[in-house]
């Protein structure tokens, strides 16, 4: 196998840093793109067939023609079929005679975005590859339109963070951008159990059936921890960010998304020097992000390690998806 062309697009993941839950209800959270990143990289191949290596999965398959491949996709990786059969149509391309290679450092199911953070790079290397002269809202469009066949009726903002980076603040649909003067340290941790965002949403639902007026003001103090957050996201006051992030983090524990695994890497983190300690997402698994400095965050993970957690060391991510 000779090749003749290669493209490579990466594309950062997500946090959510403050006010998840809340948005529910219509009150506004903070997105950020992180560091840890998915990759796409198309090849030209001297052969005819089309190749789709999803080495998260140990997947490869190998076709003829884009319907041949597209038939041999399983159901759940449906959107890479779906973003190849857009540009074939929309550009009047013919996809042939190339490898498409999908990588993700992104904990799978965790709340960081990975499956929007692969659909971005995707489009982006496409776009790319083919000349077709997207711009970046071009490349957020197709990449929403295949987290709908993901997710249903996502909010478009895991594509949106993944593509522009940077950190967004959103209520009720609208998205504005946050320019962060400088960069954030950020130590994430995995909790060992994948999230489960229908069953945490669910949970707060009939808590508030249950006790309205209590969760009302939950919802309300935590909408207020997103305001004060983005005025110090703008001042770059980071001790005082990671402050609301430990204010944020009692709140969503109040409303039960918390859990066991969660709490004690919030612990071991603020007790060994970081300025903060949250879940991000969902909860009841998934991921917590912690900001600090970078040293002690180092120390961290080697404690975090030592009780079975993984971490990545990582920062805000200001440039979104990018061609290597």
């Amino acid at each position: 196998m000779t090749i003749l062309k290669s493209v490579k697009s990466i594309s950062p993941g997500k946090s959510i840093l403050f006010g998840e839950h809340a948005v529910v209800y219509g009150y506004p959270a903070i997105a950020m793109a992180v560091s840890i990143t998915s990759s796409a990289i198309i090849r030209k191949l001297n052969e005819p067939n089309l190749i789709l290596d999803l080495k998260d999965n140990d997947l490869i398959l190998e076709a003829s023609n884009l319907k041949e491949l597209n038939s041999s996709i399983p159901s759940k990786y449906s959107q890479y079929g779906e973003c190849l059969h857009i540009f074939q149509k929309k550009f009047d391309l013919q996809i042939e005679n190339i490898e498409i290679i999908l990588q993700s450092e992104l904990f799978p199911g965790a709340g960081l975005g990975s499956s929007a953070s692969l659909s971005v790079a995707l489009v982006s290397g496409l776009n790319s590859y083919y000349e077709t002269g997207l711009n970046k809202n071009g490349i957020n469009e197709i990449a929403y339109e295949l987290e709908k066949i993901i997710h249903g009726t996502p909010s478009g903002i895991d594509n949106t963070i993944t593509t522009f980076g940077n950190a967004i603040y959103y209520q009720k649909g609208e998205f504005n951008f946050i320019d962060l003067k400088r960069g954030i340290p950020l130590l994430i941790t995995y909790s060992n159990i994948e999230h489960n965002t229908k069953e945490a949403i669910d949970r707060i639902r009939k808590l508030k059936e249950k006790n309205p007026q209590k969760v009302q003001k939950i919802l309300e103090n935590i909408g207020k921890i997103t305001e004060e957050g983005k005025k110090e996201l703008k001042r770059g006051n980071y001790q005082e960010i990671g402050e609301l992030m430990n204010l944020n983090q009692k709140y969503l524990a109040e409303l039960k998304v918390s859990n066991k695994n969660i709490s004690q890497i919030v612990d071991i983190s603020t007790h060994n020097g970081a300025y903060g300690s949250k879940l991000t997402g969902a909860g009841l698994g998934g991921c917590v992000i912690s900001i600090g400095e970078k040293d002690i965050l180092k120390k961290i993970a080697d404690i975090l390690k030592d009780k079975g957690f993984r971490s990545f060391l990582a920062e805000n991510d200001k440039k979104g998806v990018r061609i290597e």
